[in-house]
């Protein structure tokens, strides 16, 4: 059992996107199975928890790069809790490119709910969880709360059976993949992505379609809502990206 833990991962095709950097949802997939590691191996895992009838729950998610992995890169994920609260708890993480260097850092804020009533429970249920707490932060903090905003229609869904995962809602990941959808290839060729935040407010379940609303505050700084049918807005995130430097050939 390790309260601080460093996880490595190889870049594989199935991770990168056709400019050969790892995509968002392939990056967000690894900053979540590096939390679920640790959570299992120090003995308070998904599973561990689905014993009791609790289950944990992504609230919050911020991820800020320096620079996108890319397929010639392995990719070390630093993870830790940061604070444990009376609702939340705070997972921290320090990822690293193939040379040891810092490329970015993430922050994450969980919950644990009860799998028939899917209300929250106090943490102080999993005291265990204590002694694992770092007193250590990064220069991007916690993750914040998403403002309301207006926007445009820029993706439509449905949720089908692949999109539900063991908490029988719609995977974390389907969200980054609507927001990701929002964008066509010329915009990727010419931008990469800088900045990622997403706030969970209700769950998205089997059935449930609704459409990803995208207003863009400044250059390269997009803010969504996702809002479903029947459930109003169910989540909202923002997505801020860089300029990549054009060439030109004399």
């Amino acid at each position: 059992m390790s309260a601080k833990k460093s996880y490595r991962y190889e870049i594989e095709a199935q991770d990168i996107d056709f400019r050969r950097k790892v995509s968002l949802s392939s990056l967000t997939n690894f900053v979540l199975i590096t939390a679920g590691r640790n959570a299992e191996e120090n003995g308070f895992g998904l599973l561990e928890l689905q014993n009791c009838n609790f289950t944990w729950v992504l609230s919050r998610l911020v991820i800020d790069m320096e620079r996108m992995p890319d397929e010639n890169d392995s990719l070390t994920i630093d993870t830790w809790i940061e604070k444990i609260g009376t609702a939340f708890t705070n997972r921290s993480f320090r990822l690293f490119g193939a040379a040891g260097e810092v490329i970015g850092h993430a922050a994450s804020s969980w919950a644990v709910i009860d799998m028939e009533t899917r209300r929250s429970i106090l943490l102080d249920t999993l005291p265990g969880m204590q002694r694992f707490v770092v007193d250590e932060s990064t220069p991007i903090g916690e993750p914040g709360r998403i403002d309301h905003i207006e926007g445009e229609v820029a993706n439509q869904f449905q949720v089908k059976y692949s999109d539900i995962d063991i908490n029988s809602h719609a995977n974390s990941l389907n969200y980054v993949q609507w927001l990701s959808d929002c964008f066509s290839l010329d915009y990727y060729r010419g931008h990469h992505i800088r900045r990622f935040e997403i706030n969970f407010l209700k769950e998205i379940m089997f059935g449930d379609s609704g459409q990803v609303y995208r207003q863009e505050k400044a250059a390269g700084d997009h803010y969504f809502q996702i809002v479903t049918r029947d459930k109003g807005v169910a989540c909202r995130a923002r997505i801020l990206f860089g300029e990549l430097p054009r060439f030109s050939i004399a």
